[in-house]
């Protein structure tokens, strides 16, 4: 099984329909696949590869889009599925998919010298899946609370630290055989949960000899990311943008923005998007009552207390 395969073979077919078209699934695919093996082939780990939007567009689209989605109102047969593996149930599947990916992965060839070698594109595929998806159980564990962020963490770290944890291990399963019978994806989840923790704590140990504004304005910058990942998907984007120059990060044009972002924002209209700036700005000056909160649950409401708990 190929890792597109794998990306499909534990969701119900209520989800990806009876008999799902892999062809078709591959062709959307491909140019996260193609980018993948790119960026492997000429050694640039996926932590850096996914920030190079100009040179691999396709794996920054993918990497943005995989954070909205965890944000994204679930719909009824998803919500199911995903309630049952909270239950228990369908862990089997999730479990062989995970086993499919690290068998895919470990059949690496890191390019070593100047040149570009080429990379089997499953493999570069696999490697990359894993990634994310460590990626995406550091962000649950270090959004399980304000703490991470008030220290000054951000998701490039997090980024970096996956893609490390991932590589490590994978390297290490290459060269040892005896390393067979070991849950590798289990092994990267548990030493960059550790990394992830270690990073804080040398944080917290800069701050302490830092001042008591830029403490105050990481707390800040903290409480105000936990507040937008309350709203709804759309409104989270769009104020997050407008409110750049607070969160210190990049501040960009709205069609840009709705470039970068086609779950939440590829179907509003610009006067669509400036009304809805304006009124949740307005909305977050008062209770959270009346915030353009999230009506129906989403990934990161699901998980984000396990995994907090987990951690």
């Amino acid at each position: 099984m190929d890792a597109v395969a794998a990306l499909t073979a534990s969701l119900p077919s209520s989800i990806v329909g009876e008999g799902t078209n892999l062809d078709g699934l591959r062709a959307e695919l491909a140019p996260v696949i193609e980018e993948a093996s790119d960026a492997r082939a000429h050694g640039i780990g996926f932590d850096a590869a996914v920030q190079d939007d100009a040179r691999w567009p396709a794996l920054s689209e993918f990497h943005r889009g995989l954070k909205d989605a965890l944000f994204f109102e679930l719909p009824r047969d998803l919500l199911q599925w995903v309630e049952s593996i909270r239950a228990g149930r369908d862990v089997a599947d999730v479990g062989d998919w995970m086993d499919t990916l690290v068998e895919r992965a470990k059949a690496r060839g890191v390019p070593t010298g100047e040149e570009a070698h080429e990379v089997d594109r499953d493999t570069a595929a696999a490697e990359f899946l894993l990634f994310e998806t460590v990626r995406l159980r550091l962000l649950l564990l270090a959004w399980s609370s304000q703490d991470y962020e008030s220290l000054g963490g951000d998701e490039a770290t997090i980024d970096a630290i996956a893609w490390h944890e991932v590589d490590a291990v994978l390297s290490q399963a290459s060269a040892r055989s005896e390393v067979e019978d070991v849950r590798l994806e289990q092994v990267m989840m548990a030493s960059a949960s550790v990394m992830l923790n270690a990073d804080a704590m040398e944080r917290a140990l800069e701050l302490e000899h830092g001042s008591s504004d830029t403490v105050g304005e990481l707390r800040m910058q903290a409480r105000l990311r936990a507040a937008l990942r309350e709203l709804r998907l759309p409104e989270s984007r769009l104020l997050e943008n407008a409110l750049s120059n607070l969160l210190g990060s990049p501040r960009h044009e709205l069609p840009e923005l709705q470039r970068r972002h086609p779950l939440a924002l590829g179907e509003l209209t610009r006067q669509a998007m400036d009304q809805r700036v304006s009124r949740s700005r307005k909305a977050l000056t008062r209770d959270p009552a009346k915030w353009p909160a999230r009506k129906a649950p989403a990934l990161f409401d699901l998980f984000r207390e396990s995994v907090g708990a987990q951690g």
